[in-house]
């Protein structure tokens, strides 16, 4: 346990004492429990010492609590604006299994996340709080763009690329062993840390001072990843050199490639996309906000649901570019706008609610991953990407100046 912290003010010299709080194992009377402990440090991430274990962490934004697995119910998860993924368990410890017990467990929420898809991630956290992490990550930090968030989330989840915490209050002898078991044991790509909260609570009062400080963690080792085509103004600081892109990797980049060879919208003003490993391709509309992506158009493939598609959306925050989006879809239900080129559209929205205009259809992946009759879809998505592009860029960019 830690000694008194003492508290001078100014020249006065006038000292408070904070009193150090015993471990609940200890069985004292100053004590602090569990949960709320982890209440305090899941909404306060920001004191969590992230950049003394990796600098690339350090903007977390709490997701939730409890998030469940097939494993278990993970402590708390934070994302960070980059897509980066952290787990925190947090444990006071009442015996020595216990320290031998949490490894084990956060190892296997590892493990089980490393399994999971973007979706799988959204369901739960959705499960948990009724909103998507975009949404809880972007309320935080409005510069976020959505397409570039998921497929960050998306890459990190399939690597297993993690940083794990274990939080407690008695974290002191073995801690080194730990480590080291850790590195030399575990085929995931992560970080583990462990992390002491020093409580202290003043004298006169129920104030509280919590210090949170890094035992130990794992030293990363150097991966590389061969980084190819990307999706527009996507970055990925990862200390990387080769990776070789995975098999659906290979069948998005074949798939764009052919779609966008000597592709060009009969409407001049959109660029067109480059090709990409990703799932989607975007093309943003200029002036509606957000660096142009307050309206945007994608094109994509969803293998989990059999589908391929394009639409136009907006992002949530931008209400202008919902009133445009609604006067749009008001327009094509009374057949006044360009009904002829977009025969056929539809209207859905997505599992987080947000609402989308163009068209999809079933589509058949072999083994999960090429699509069965390529070059019927390559024709497909070439002919109605230009027709919802063509038909709808001109009408956003009028409607955007008229409100101008």
């Amino acid at each position: 346990m830690y000694g008194n912290l003492i508290q001078l003010s100014g020249d006065s010299g006038e000292r408070t004492t904070w009193r150090g709080v015993a471990p609940v194992s200890e069985g004292r009377g100053d004590t602090i429990d569990e949960d709320r402990l982890q209440d305090i440090l899941f909404r306060h991430a920001e004191t969590l010492p992230l950049d003394e274990i990796d600098s690339a962490y350090e903007t977390p934004v709490p997701v939730c609590r409890e998030l469940g697995t097939r494993v278990g119910f993970v402590d708390a998860l934070y994302l960070t604006p980059a897509g980066r993924i952290i787990l925190a368990e947090f444990k006071l410890w009442r015996n020595p299994s216990a320290r031998r017990e949490v490894i084990g467990q956060i190892l296997d929420y590892a493990r089980e996340l490393a399994s999971w898809s973007y979706d799988d991630l959204e369901r739960e956290v959705r499960n948990r709080v009724k909103r998507s992490p975009f949404e809880i990550v972007s309320e935080a930090h409005g510069d976020v763009q959505e397409h570039i968030f998921i497929d960050a989330v998306t890459r990190r989840l399939k690597r297993g690329e993690f940083l794990l915490l274990i939080i407690g209050d008695g974290i002191r002898e073995g801690v080194e062993d730990i480590v080291s078991y850790v590195q030399g044991h575990s085929g995931l790509r992560f970080h583990l840390a462990l992390v002491e909260a020093a409580v202290f609570i003043r004298a006169d009062s129920e104030d509280l001072i919590i210090q949170p400080r890094v035992l130990a963690r794992t030293e990363l080792l150097p991966r590389t990843i061969l980084v190819r085509k990307t999706v527009p103004d996507e970055t990925d600081d990862d200390p990387v050199q080769e990776h070789e892109p995975s098999p659906a990797e290979d069948a998005n980049e074949r798939f764009w490639t052919a779609v966008l060879e000597d592709f060009a919208f009969d409407d001049p003003k959109p660029v067109e996309p480059k090709p990409s490993r990703y799932a989607s391709v975007w093309v943003r509309v200029e002036g509606s906000g957000h660096g142009g992506w307050g309206l945007s158009f994608c094109a994509y493939l969803h293998r989990s649901q059999s589908s391929i598609g394009v639409y136009l959306t907006w992002r949530k925050g931008y209400p202008e570019c919902e009133r445009i989006f609604g006067d749009i879809v008001d327009a094509l239900d009374g057949n006044e706008e360009r009904g002829s080129a977009l025969d056929g559209w539809m209207r859905w929205s997505n599992a987080s609610g947000r609402p989308r205009l163009g068209f999809h259809r079933r589509t058949e992946f072999v083994d999960g991953e090429d699509i069965r009759d390529f070059d019927e879809a390559v024709g497909w998505m070439r002919d109605h990407f230009n027709r919802l592009v063509t038909a709808l860029h001109p009408e956003c960019r009028r409607r955007l100046r008229a409100k101008d």
